[in-house]
């Protein structure tokens, strides 16, 4: 308990604003977030555990996938589950009214090189890790020129990226995209 409790002091658990469950991952273990309380997972009532393993069993495509990585052991497939599709810890609910809304970006895993990012977590955003890497780079470069040479690549390629994003965003302009990168944790 106290690991969470310092856990929640630096990240600003948002206890009891919102109904729902918020499923999230923290040093090696299952936490959720239901009716103002974070606990671990394991330590939950049925009432909050059951949604969410009827959620990891309805999610078809992650199953898929997690056996063409060879992830096939149930308790390893749901832990990784946990970890990718619901592990980052937001402000909006992973459940609500029985409805999983897995996270669009997984702002607590700090992999970038993971192999699985945007095929496992982060599939709302559809985000690559060289488009996460650019981002990145974006945010903290004086400009694209600098961004381009943060990220080794060309000018051409890394306006190519963020036009791309710009796409996968749904906005107009970098301003917008940069804005939603935030959104998501980036």
């Amino acid at each position: 308990m106290t690991k969470l409790r310092e856990f929640s002091a630096q990240n600003q658990i948002p206890a009891g604003i919102f109904s729902g469950v918020e499923a999230f991952w923290h040093e090696g273990e299952k936490y959720v977030l239901a009716n103002g309380t974070a606990r671990r997972f394991d330590d939950c009532d049925s009432t909050i555990q059951q949604p969410i393993w009827r959620a990891f069993l309805a999610d078809k495509q992650s199953h898929t996938y997690l056996a063409k990585i060879g992830i096939n052991k149930a308790s390893e497939t749901f832990d990784r589950w946990y970890r990718c599709v619901v592990g980052g810890l937001d402000h909006t609910p992973d459940l609500l009214n029985d409805k999983l809304t897995p996270d669009a970006y997984n702002n607590m895993c700090a992999d970038h090189s993971c192999p699985h990012r945007g095929r496992l977590c982060s599939r709302a955003a559809g985000l690559k890790n060289f488009e996460v890497e650019t981002l990145y780079a974006l945010k903290s470069a004086r400009n694209m020129e600098h961004a381009a040479t943060a990220v080794h690549v060309s000018l051409p390629a890394i306006k190519s990226r963020i036009a791309i994003m710009h796409e996968k965003f749904q906005v107009t302009n970098s301003v917008a995209m940069m804005a939603k990168a935030s959104q998501l944790g980036i």
